[in-house]
């Protein structure tokens, strides 16, 4: 698999766009557990949903966006670990992607099944999951705080500039 220096600009942009439907989610789940709340007791007659549509639609992009990121990462490859960092960084890093990876994809198809059956299980399975979404968001912004702040290895860059082709390379300054 190729290692870039950097992610691509798809990549970066559904990073940041997986980001800003994560605090959707935030801001709407209290709305989706009312409407679930009203499913349940409405047996075949569903509710109108209103706001908590915005929760069910922000679910279901995160879920085609981290197929997406999957899918690239698999096509495009991913930066590899910093040489220096520790092994216990390289190691934790790791697990917290793929964590990542796993609550991103697992919570939406867990949530829309929870709302399509509808189950209560589900939806409860769907909900209890949110704490370790926002730990796996906690270790993953210590771990940005961790290289920009103290190690101080620019290791942000990854995710804010894209890696550039060889057609996009500036051209060398004047001596």
């Amino acid at each position: 698999m190729r290692q870039p220096a950097r992610y691509s600009a798809i990549q970066i942009a559904l990073h940041w766009g997986v980001v800003v439907l994560i605090v959707v989610q935030l801001l709407t789940g209290g709305l989706m557990a009312e409407y679930f709340d009203a499913l349940l007791k409405a047996g075949e007659d569903r509710p109108i949903m209103g706001n908590a549509v915005w929760h069910i639609v922000s679910g279901i992009l995160i879920l085609i966006f981290m197929l997406t990121r999957l899918a690239l990462r698999y096509s495009h490859g991913a930066p590899p670990p910093k040489a220096d960092s520790p092994e216990w960084d390289k190691l934790l890093s790791k697990l917290n992607h793929w964590l990542f990876y796993l609550v991103l994809i697992a919570m939406p198809l867990v949530g829309l099944a929870a709302y399509l059956i509808p189950s209560e299980n589900l939806g409860e399975l769907h909900e209890s999951t949110a704490p370790v979404l926002l730990a796996l968001i906690a270790l993953h912004l210590a771990g940005v705080v961790y290289h920009q702040f103290i190690r101080k290895d620019g290791l942000i860059r990854r995710m804010t500039r894209p890696e550039r082709g060889v057609e996009h390379v500036p051209p060398a300054r004047p001596r």
